[in-house]
């Protein structure tokens, strides 16, 4: 039998029972699961990614569902906000258990848990909308329903309407319908195919607002109006007083969810398509889906389609933005020798994309993030505030400006930032390069446990490239894991062969860091890196 004694408490793990001052009290699982965990990693500060993996397996909540359990967790216990003297907050960083709590008997912990992620890259070609049409992607958000019939929520839903399709309209890549188009639709039961083909519209987004005794459950969902499938769906819930704070929160992670279940279609879509019959749209989704593999070959197809839309379209901007996407990506990987091309190029083509359309966020993030690769920090954070300013619903511009806030020195807003990114977009093509991050702000700052949590996060994604293993094997070295660490170098110097600390100083130009890079290399000489 497991069980953790602290304060006047006692958390017994087979019996799932917490007892103070002998008297069993009442909590909800996921307030005896959060416990657990803080306990079981009461030396370290734990971020909310973590908690939310271990408690929520992964799912997404809103900050204010979590900071209601953390605050029934400390009441439960004899603590409060105001003490904090058992469950500590650090600002911006995360939780932590910070009293003395003795571990009786050496049985077995908890399973380890494991998010559980579902979403539309693997819808079969009859589950697709239709590809006939060349035609930019339409869309629209039909009123949410209130379907517990209270006067309060019905304004909460229609809100929360509004809100969603203000941010999806941010997106320059997508027509999306005013709210005036469908407030016919409000309160109705009505077919996805009768409404796509009367709005004119692919996609269809619709929800409910369900009151579940002192809780709240916002439903929404991605159709294809073409027939009537349903391409992704979520479910969000959280405390009944705090539903009109999190309109904005929920409308914002919403909005930032179905762009990238899109775009994954679209490209979908153009992969599917005979190569004599794409346009430049097509050119362009089927570029990202080669980039987002992060593979040479991959990179060099995505650059040849990107070439290709701009020749059937030279004032697209999207795909001079996505040339210069994948032309910084190269930089990343080349020689240095071929590296100060790749990165003048990707600069000529990220400021191309922004001529043609300064208002694009995506146009406006890569420009920033070839700044940051010239080490040209100041221009590059005022790209990416205002590519978030211009699209809060953004993932990758938070990423892009926390990658550049880290080599700043700003890892505590970098984390912020991060955590935002996932929050957004969960199930995002660059989430290996999110976690990869993160380890790095975190090593930066020397939280060393934390560091290889996000590190490991980042090399189990498929498409996690060299770096991540670089990273863990530096991170594991620092912390004298060293048969982790060995594995780690075996697969970094598979992927990248003839790999060596030499270049892995060379693939840091982008950090003028030198005392940071000083410890990385250390790291990776310690897990037994060649010089």
């Amino acid at each position: 039998m497991v069980r953790f004694a602290f304060a006047d408490c006692e958390l017994d793990l087979p019996r799932q029972e917490l007892r103070r001052a002998g008297e069993v009290v009442h909590v909800e699982p996921q307030v005896f699961d959060l416990l657990v965990f803080l306990i079981q990693n009461k030396d370290r500060i734990v971020s909310k990614d973590e908690i939310l993996e271990a408690v929520w397996h992964g799912r997404i909540v809103s900050e204010a569902a979590l900071s209601s359990r953390i605050n029934a967790a400390r009441k439960a216990v004899g603590d409060n906000g105001h003490d904090q003297g058992l469950i500590r907050t650090f600002h911006k960083r995360g939780f932590r258990f910070v009293a003395e709590a003795a571990k009786h008997s050496q049985a077995a912990e908890l399973p380890e848990f494991a998010p559980a992620l579902t979403g539309a890259a693997g819808l079969e070609p009859a589950e697709l909308p239709d590809a006939s049409s060349t035609a930019m992607p339409s869309i629209a958000v039909l009123p949410f329903a209130n379907v517990t019939g209270d006067p309060d929520h019905e304004y909460f839903a229609y809100g929360l309407t509004e809100d969603i399709i203000r941010l999806l309209g941010r997106n320059r890549w997508l027509r999306v319908l005013t709210r005036h188009a469908t407030v016919a639709y409000r309160g109705k039961d009505v077919d996805a195919r009768e409404v796509g083909a009367a709005l004119g519209v692919r996609y269809l987004v619709q929800g409910s607002v369900r009151k579940l005794g002192d809780h709240v459950r916002i439903a929404a969902e991605l159709v294809s109006a073409g027939n009537a499938r349903q391409l992704w769906s979520e479910a969000y819930e959280f405390d009944l007083p705090e539903i009109f704070d999190v309109q904005d929160s929920m409308a914002k992670q919403i909005a930032a969810v179905v762009e990238p279940e899109l775009a994954t279609i679209e490209q979908a879509i153009a992969s599917r398509k005979p190569p004599e019959s794409l346009d430049a749209w097509d050119c362009y989704q089927r570029g990202l889906w080669h980039l987002w593999g992060f593979t040479d070959p991959g990179f060099d197809e995505a650059e040849a389609l990107f070439r290709r839309a701009i020749d059937l379209e030279p004032g697209l901007a999207r795909a001079h933005a996505g040339l210069s996407y994948v032309l910084l990506q190269k930089a990343f990987y080349a020689t240095r020798d071929d590296r100060p091309a790749l990165l003048e190029r990707g600069m000529a083509a990220a400021r191309a994309a922004v001529s043609f359309d300064g208002r694009d966020s995506l146009c406006r993030c890569v420009l920033g993030r070839a700044y940051c690769m010239h080490q040209q920090y100041a221009e590059a954070i005022e790209e990416l505030e205002e590519t978030i300013a211009m699209n809060p619903s953004f993932a990758q511009g938070y990423f892009a400006l926390a990658f550049t806030l880290v080599w700043c020195g700003r890892c505590d807003e970098a984390i912020a930032l991060l955590e935002q990114a996932c929050e957004l977009s969960p199930r995002d093509p660059h989430l290996w390069t999110f976690h990869h991050c993160r380890a790095v702000a975190h090593f930066s700052l020397g939280e060393l446990e934390s560091a290889v949590f996000f590190a490991r996060q980042a090399c189990r994604h498929p498409n996690a490239t060299s770096w991540g293993y670089a990273t863990l094997a530096s991170i594991l070295g620092h912390l004298g894991e060293l048969k982790e660490a060995a594995a780690a170098i075996s697969e970094l110097v598979r992927r990248k062969p003839g790999y060596s600390q030499g270049a892995a100083h060379e693939d840091l130009y982008f950090c003028a860091d030198e005392a940071f890079i000083d410890r990385y290399l250390d790291g990776l000489r310690r897990a037994g890196l060649p010089a």
